[in-house]
């Protein structure tokens, strides 16, 4: 069964660049292996963690929408723990046997309409100086 998955990893922050896309790479052919496909990928870049994991404190995210099969997404899990580049990764099942153009369609109006937002489209706040402080 084909199931729509949203899939964060947080990588070592000082990893050179063919090494980092080594990594992606290594763990998108698990994605797309068995008919999945990549819905969207969306490289945040290196931020500062909450707190310290395995001694480092800073991470390179990665988000990806995916659609795949459980085995191959249970497959690239397993080897996340064992890889020392991962610090972390979470996966999340966002849907069940999901149209591919559909969603696809729908992430992309999504996208498009954050990336028109902006400070001018916002409302203004507006502070009642009139109200007593009780």
């Amino acid at each position: 069964m084909i199931r729509e998955y949203e899939f964060t990893v947080i990588a070592k922050p000082d990893l050179p660049d063919p090494e980092k896309k080594e990594l992606w790479t290594r763990y998108e052919n698990f994605m797309t292996k068995d008919g999945g496909e990549i819905l969207l990928r969306d490289d945040w870049g290196i931020k500062k963690l909450a707190f310290p994991i395995r001694k480092e404190f800073r991470g390179h995210y990665v988000v990806y929408d995916f659609v795949g099969k459980a085995q191959n997404l249970a497959e690239a899990e397993r080897l996340m723990r064992i890889d020392d580049r991962v610090l972390r990764y979470l996966s999340i099942r966002l849907g069940e046997e999901v149209d591919i153009p559909t969603r696809k369609a729908e992430l992309a109006k999504e996208k498009a309409k954050l990336a028109s937002l902006n400070a001018e489209d916002l409302p203004p706040v507006v502070v009642d100086e009139d109200e007593d402080d009780n």
